[in-house]
């Protein structure tokens, strides 16, 4: 159904026409008022939807001062110049009302109000303004000049907002709301702020102060602060929790983790973060408050801002509740200053009377649609669906998880290079451009430190790559592992790329980075899997007869890391590396011989003559039976005789 509804288009505006509202009508309207559509009981007909219009906020023309007539006939005179056969929309006339200090439901708000209606229906159709409404404003009379075609009308509009942003009201309608909600705390709206500054201007200090510390106020009667503080809340963080109630943030997201931030969460009040991201009442009830002290606080806070703003204008004399016989009295006598077409807009629950009341004061109805409420045996089951969704919540907040205690770790240390350090140079060719990539080791021959040098690029590029490479030195002396690194950057595409060449075992690479990390991964991780080439011609091997001597390559050992780079000979070590006393090292560990004082002597006994097989003098006594062997080359041999 839900698919259907979305797929089916709107349907099409239906116009009908009746003499009075009998009780087949009444029945029909109320059916289709259910569905939550608009009516438009409309007296005369409306000007069709491609007609062009401006919509001019009269209030705009009240300053401190009070009225500015010659700008409001001005801008009326203006909109109607440029609109020969269209139609002036009056909008912000309550708000006008307001911002002289009249109240909207007083007799002298009513006659103000169908003057200001005369004064912007006689500068854009060129009407007279009668001596009854000049007086009202403090005018003179004037006197009716040519004739224009533009139509001057009051008509509720769907989305004023979006037209006139600063617009406080619609058409005849009274001001809704009195605050003004912006970047900063909530604060009364110009028109009420006019309002009061004209009718009780002793009381607009003492009504801006109040606002500005209700956030304050609020969060002292909802939860108090000295409770607050004795569950670990700081006074830094219930400023901030001040400060954003006063900006009219809901309880839940004034305790959120983004108003009190990490380090108050973590460090004072010893949670986890990442648990209150967006839900107050979560944290708050970690900290030990139950679930009913929350609902309360929740409804302490909520229209506070609008209780005590909505007192102070009462206690001025302006009246925010106005009824809907009020403002069919303004609505009414704004008609008839204007001569033209006035609507009013009727919500659903005042009924179909008061519409017919409006349409016998000479006025249009726009009939605002409501839902039909569910049926009895529909709201029982929300009802019992509700209550077990509160059971099973108090059952879920009766053993509140402990909160995860974070501590923080040790700071990580920077391990430094030796100012004289080993590495390599490997010079290759990316898509026809030159690369240098330089490496620096540590002692134990890890990779430390890289730099890339570019041959021809501009000197922003190579820039670019140079304070990349500072930027993953810093990050390998900081411990970030290459294989993180070599991760994220192999197989990145960006120019320029292609074919490599100077470089044995890669042939093709995506952009300098894939060269570059592959590279240092196949050097220094053993990465085999990211090379193209391998060491033979035919990737095969060749068994037994790779080894020099053994049946295996030697191993990389921290001894060889001293002495040559491992980088550089790619974690392999080379045939012409001889690590010496290696291998009386190890016959001295298969059979040790103890000193008189317990200790094990291994140093080499090496004999005077050179060795006949590789010419070293490293000679040793192999056994009792005269026996030789050789350190280096292992070579045996028999003493002469």
């Amino acid at each position: 159904l839900r698919a259907a509804a979305v797929s089916t288009p709107s349907p099409r505006p239906g116009m009908f026409e009746t003499g009075h509202l009998d009780a087949a009508v009444r029945a029909a309207l109320d059916a289709v008022l259910d569905e939550g559509a608009e009516i438009h009981l409309a007296r005369a007909p409306l000007p069709d939807a491609a007609t062009r219009c401006r919509v001019i906020d009269i209030a705009a023309a009240i300053g401190p001062g009070g009225l500015e007539a010659d700008y409001l006939m001005s801008a009326a005179d203006v909109a109607a110049r440029s609109l020969p056969d269209g139609v002036l929309v009056i909008a912000g006339l309550g708000a006008a009302v307001m911002s002289l200090g009249l109240d909207y439901a007083s007799e002298a708000g009513i006659a103000a109000g169908a003057a200001l209606t005369a004064l912007v229906r006689a500068s854009a159709t060129g009407a007279a303004l009668p001596a009854a409404h000049a007086r009202v404003l403090g005018l003179e009379a004037i006197k009716a000049a040519g004739r224009r075609g533009c139509q001057v009308a009051i008509l509720p509009l769907s989305d004023l907002g979006a037209i006139l942003p600063d617009c406080e009201s619609e058409g005849a309608a009274p001001v809704r709301t009195v605050l003004a909600y912006g970047e900063e705390a909530p604060s009364l709206g110009r028109a009420a702020r006019l309002g009061l500054a004209r009718r009780a201007p002793e009381q607009l200090p003492v009504l801006l102060g109040r606002l500005a510390s209700a956030g304050e106020q609020d969060l002292d009667a909802a939860l108090g602060r000295s409770k607050l503080r004795d569950r670990g809340f700081s006074d830094d963080a219930l400023e901030r929790v001040t400060r954003a109630i006063g900006d009219g943030l809901p309880l839940n997201a004034a305790f959120s983790r983004w108003v009190l931030g990490d380090e108050i969460l973590t460090n004072d009040l010893r949670l986890s973060p990442e648990r209150f991201d967006s839900d107050g009442r979560a944290l708050l009830s970690a900290v030990g408050f139950s679930k009913k002290d929350i609902a309360a606080a929740e409804a302490a806070i909520d229209g506070a801002v609008e209780d005590i703003a909505g007192k102070g204008l009462a206690n001025a004399g302006f009246s925010l509740n106005v009824s809907m016989d009020a403002e069919l009295r303004f609505t009414s006598a704004a008609a008839r200053a204007l001569n033209g077409m006035a609507m009013l807009r009727v919500p659903a629950q005042e009924g179909l009377t008061m519409a017919e009341a409006a349409m016998a004061a000479g006025l249009s109805v726009l009939l605002t649609g409501h839902r039909t409420p569910p049926s009895e045996d529909v709201r029982e089951r929300m009802e019992q669906i509700l209550s077990l969704a509160e059971e099973l919540a108090e059952d879920a907040e009766a053993l509140p998880a402990m909160p995860v205690l974070t501590e923080p770790g040790p700071p990580v240390r920077r391990t430094r290079l030796p100012d004289r350090r080993k590495g390599y140079i490997q010079k290759a060719t990316v898509g026809g451009h030159k690369v240098y990539l330089h490496t620096g080791e540590f002692d134990d021959g890890s990779l430390g430190e890289i730099f890339i040098d570019m041959h021809k690029e501009g000197a922003a590029f190579r820039s670019l790559m140079n304070n990349f490479a500072i930027s993953v030195s810093l990050g390998l002396q900081y411990g970030v592992p290459l294989e993180e690194y070599a991760d994220a950057f192999v197989f990145t595409r960006f120019e320029p790329a292609g074919e490599v060449t100077g470089n044995d075992r890669i042939t093709k690479a995506t952009s300098i980075l894939d060269y570059i990390f592959r590279e240092l991964a196949l050097s220094y991780l053993g990465r085999e899997d990211l090379a193209e080439a391998d060491v033979t011609h035919d990737g095969l091997g060749r068994g037994a007869g790779d080894a020099t001597r053994s049946g295996q390559t030697a191993a990389f050992t921290t001894e060889a890391a001293q002495i040559i780079s491992r980088g550089f000979s790619r974690g392999q070590l080379p045939d012409n590396i001889v690590i010496l006393n290696k291998r009386r090292a190890e016959k001295a560990a298969e059979e040790p011989e103890a000193g008189e004082d317990g200790t094990i002597d291994l140093t080499p006994a090496y004999l005077a003559q050179a060795c006949p097989a590789c010419g070293s003098f490293t000679l040793f006594e192999a056994g009792p039976d005269g026996h030789h062997a050789c350190d280096t080359c292992g070579e045996e041999s028999r003493a002469s005789q």
